[in-house]
């Protein structure tokens, strides 16, 4: 007498109401701004279509000294994650880089990052906000 019992083998095929065809490769967009314009920026990648977004507020790293000497009054940052889809980073590249342009008082820095894995289909769909 064992004491596993065999584990019955079952078809396990994976049901999704998302197709292969509809995945999109996925970028985390960080933004860093003075602190105040974050929720622009938030909203700026909302209506581009970034479905899961995070602030987090930081300080730079400049000295008081060096800051004087820049002409920095103001260390205070926001920094903005935006999680969004391939077909729609592009424009809102475009769009940020317009309102970097509009004012000398915005300032700040993009980038993006691919994700290259992502484990789960169902977190995947909350992520893209397909539940």
């Amino acid at each position: 007498m064992g004491l596993f019992k065999k584990a019955k083998k079952e078809n396990t095929e994976f049901k999704s109401n998302v197709s292969k065809t509809d995945i999109k490769k996925l970028f985390m967009f960080i933004t860093i701004v003075n602190r105040g314009q974050g929720n622009f920026v938030l909203k700026l990648f909302e209506s581009e279509g970034a479905n899961a977004q995070f602030v987090q507020y930081g300080e730079g790293t400049a000295q008081k000294e060096i800051r004087d000497i820049l002409g920095i009054e103001d260390n205070s940052k926001e920094i903005i994650i935006s999680l969004i889809s391939q077909d729609k980073i592009d424009s809102a590249k475009r769009e940020l880089e317009a309102f970097f342009k509009v004012s000398k008082r915005n300032r700040g820095i993009g980038f993006s990052i691919p994700m290259t894995s992502l484990i789960g289909m169902k977190f995947y769909q909350f992520l893209i906000d397909t539940l």
